[in-house]
């Protein structure tokens, strides 16, 4: 049903490989620590002179990129202490130039990849598969996330942190002569783990932007990386670590004002959370609202296939990590796709109350989730469940199953059941990363489409520092209908391949001034089910590097065959008959260095697009002056398209502007305009974060855009809006 002699292929291989790599995992010795244990207070300021700290246990961080262990004047110390509930991390990062210490942002979980920073990497449960993220900035900014198994960067071994979970946690920053320090204090309310667990999985990274320098305690290894869990430590002394009485009470009130309603409204809410037990966490929430939530920018895709949106709501984003599923599938097919609840093409629907579940125990890890959607002028009250649990069998093999149940509209009956099993490794040929997974699904329902309900695929990649490779195959048979995921294209075969040649020349070779070349070559082929073709692009680049002052050069070549079933607007008024379409596309994309305070890109393409052809421009200038104060970034450009049924012209603009008073008080703003809507949209959020559980919202959004897919109907709400939120928790 499932396809299960191709979902137990990437099983058998999975099972088989880690005796190949068993005799190269020696090579590979993990570090160890051991928390000290705090004694007396410790004020966080930065300064670390309490007698704790100079008793606590130190380790020192090591290059790991661009020339691992070699030595460097960026020495980095890291104390730990732990308390009844808290963990402590002292670091010190010496400088030989202060004044060179790169701040781009003070904003909460802003982008601080330019940034000098340090990140603490947190595996609690010792698995290598899930992990909190706590990163510092050298201004004192926060940032705080979770990593998902299996995914990461395209072309990358480092996998992505979801930076939009936030935790209790506070950190102090102070600038010496001799660099900068950091102080942080994690309270373990906020972590799940296992209190007699005796080990935890640990990393600790600084990165220096100036010379794109990366130090770190594990993972001594260009194809290591800090978040790559593979590469972790350990971390011991932690057991009997407390987690409080297990109860948070989070209510909020919010107050809103509309011009278009000419009305004013309040309400209140609340989201429950209790740890059952540390591993496990219930959280049920009561008239859950999603004010705060920033704007969704928009989205230029000349691509007759759905897009996905990113999700910025606070309920659906934590353990979001726990129901991410399989390996590499990208938005091509998500299972349970949390933008389908409490949204409608884009509509926000209420939400009544939720209910989630998360836990681990021994091996297992699950996720429950169960919400009631209120009823519209478009669809029906219902209740849409998704379930997810995971086993890992050991650090390095995982297998999963993802259930979801029901329909956003109310008006059939829909059930999705997964499988899927990940194995990953960091020793395979010495010290190589590999990962090899496999999925299937099933549809079940009332209201499917004729034909087949199931889906199956696997993935087996190769993502290291000098050579990246990736072999994908897909099956989305045309009844696999998951009414609470994402499919982009259901009826269809897909194979993916990508291979990446990355060398870094030496410092004595004409290129010496190339940090890293990234010569890359893919294929991605669709069919029918019935095997006639549907997709063919192939895509070059024979000039892509990064030099070693920070600028980044690329040119693509994508020769493309495409086949429309149906005539396809790909503009307003501009009609793409149905039909077969040879056609190739050429780009061309520079940015200066990501640590200057002013960082200029440019990007165009030109070539064909079905029956026609196409150029655009993309400027973009970004700001950030220094301290990170102020930020600034403007983006604008211009869409030709010229086709033998009708031209038109697509003229975007998108600015965003913050200022950070403090590291808890900041100010940001998203202003966007487009000619097909002749709209312009605004979006301010004023927050003021409290305490990490208190924390004040004032939004205002004018013309707010829905929908920010541009061209493929995109919606807009008129008018302007004033919100007030109070969120004041209790625990």
């Amino acid at each position: 049903m499932f396809g299960l002699k191709r979902l137990v292929l990437p099983l058998i291989i999975g099972a088989l490989l880690p005796d190949a790599s068993l005799a190269a995992a020696s090579q590979i010795q993990t570090p160890v620590i051991t928390a000290g244990a705090k004694t007396g207070n410790i004020v966080l300021d930065g300064d670390m002179n309490e007698a704790a700290w100079r008793a606590a246990p130190v380790i020192t961080l090591t290059q790991q990129n661009p020339h691992p262990g070699a030595a460097t004047p960026y020495t980095t110390t890291v104390r730990i202490l732990r308390g009844q509930r808290h963990l402590y991390f002292g670091i010190v990062c010496t400088d030989t130039n202060p004044s060179k210490i790169v701040v781009h942002t003070l904003q909460r979980d802003a982008d601080q990849s330019s940034d000098d920073n340090v990140m603490i990497v947190l595996d609690t449960f010792s698995q290598k598969k899930l992990a909190y993220v706590f990163q510092v900035n050298a201004g004192g900014a926060m940032a705080d996330g979770l990593i998902s198994p299996g995914y990461h960067n395209s072309n990358s071994n480092t996998p992505t942190v979801d930076y939009s979970w936030n935790g209790y946690w506070e950190a102090a920053v102070k600038h010496t002569s001799a660099g900068w320090t950091a102080e942080i204090r994690i309270d373990t309310q906020s972590l799940q783990f296992n209190n007699q667990n005796a080990v935890w999985g640990l990393n600790i990274s600084r990165y220096i932007p100036r010379d794109q320098l990366t130090l770190v305690w594990s993972g001594i290894n260009l194809n290591a990386s800090p978040t790559n869990l593979q590469w972790e430590g350990s971390l011991t002394g932690i057991q009997g670590l407390q987690q409080g009485n297990g109860l948070e009470f989070d209510p909020y009130v919010v107050s809103e004002y509309s011009d278009a309603k000419h009305d004013t409204a309040s309400w209140t809410g609340f989201d429950l959370k209790y740890n059952f037990t540390p591993e496990l966490a219930g959280r049920f929430t009561y008239h859950t609202d999603f004010s705060e939530s920033q704007a969704n920018s928009q989205q230029i895709n000349a691509s007759p296939y759905p897009q996905t949106i990113p999700e910025t709501r606070a309920f659906f984003l934590e353990g979001a990590n726990i129901f991410t599923f399989s390996h590499n599938l990208g938005q091509n097919f998500i299972p349970f796709y949390s933008r389908s609840v409490g949204l409608i093409n884009g509509e926000p629907v209420p939400l009544d109350e939720g209910v989630k579940l998360l836990g681990h125990s021994d091996g297992w890890t699950l996720g429950l989730l169960d919400t009631q959607m209120a009823s519209t002028d478009f669809s029906n009250s219902t209740n849409l469940f998704a379930g997810r649990a995971v086993y890992n069998i050991d650090d390095q093999w995982r297998v999963g199953m993802l259930v979801t149940h029901g329909d956003p509209l109310g008006q059939s009956d829909n059930t999705l059941t997964s499988f899927d099993s990940t194995w990953s490794t960091s020793t395979f040929g010495g010290d190589k990363n590999l990962n090899v997974s496999g999925w299937g699904a099933h549809s079940s329902g009332n209201d499917l489409p004729s034909g087949t309900p199931n889906g199956y695929g696997f993935d087996i990649e190769y993502p290291n520092d000098l050579w990246y490779a990736d072999f994908n195959y897909n099956f989305y048979g045309d009844a696999l209908d998951p009414a609470l995921g994402f499919i982009q294209r259901p009826g269809t075969k897909q194979t993916y391949v990508d291979v990446t040649y990355q060398p870094r020349p030496t410092a004595d070779s004409l290129f010496s001034w190339v940090r890293q070349f990234y010569f890359d070559s893919n294929f991605y082929y669709v069919t029918g089910l019935d095997n006639q073709v549907q997709s063919q692009d192939w895509s070059f680049a024979p000039i892509n590097f990064t030099t070693q002052s920070g600028w980044n050069v690329s040119a693509r070549i994508q020769p493309t065959y495409e086949v429309l079933s149906t005539p396809y607007a790909i503009f307003p008024g501009v009609i793409i008959p149905d039909g077969a379409y040879h056609f190739t596309t050429q780009h061309l994309q520079f940015s200066t260095p990501q640590s200057n305070p002013w960082v200029f890109s440019m990007s165009g393409e030109f070539g064909g697009i079905f029956s026609g052809h196409y150029h655009d421009i993309v400027p973009q200038l970004s700001l950030a002056t220094p301290g990170g104060h102020f930020t600034s970034s403007l983006a604008a450009g211009a869409i030709w398209i010229y086709t033998p049924t009708g031209n038109g012209i697509l003229r975007f603009a998108q600015m965003s502007v913050g200022y950070s008073f403090t590291p808890d008080l900041t100010l940001s703003t998203l202003s966007q305009y487009n000619n097909i809507s002749h709209n312009v949209s605004e979006n301010a959020i004023l927050q003021w974060n409290i305490h990490s559980d208190r924390i004040l919202y004032v939004v205002w959004n004018h013309g707010l855009t829905l929908n920010p897919n541009l061209l493929q109907g995109q919606q807009t709400i008129t008018g302007n809006s004033m919100v007030f939120k109070l969120a004041w928790g209790f625990y």
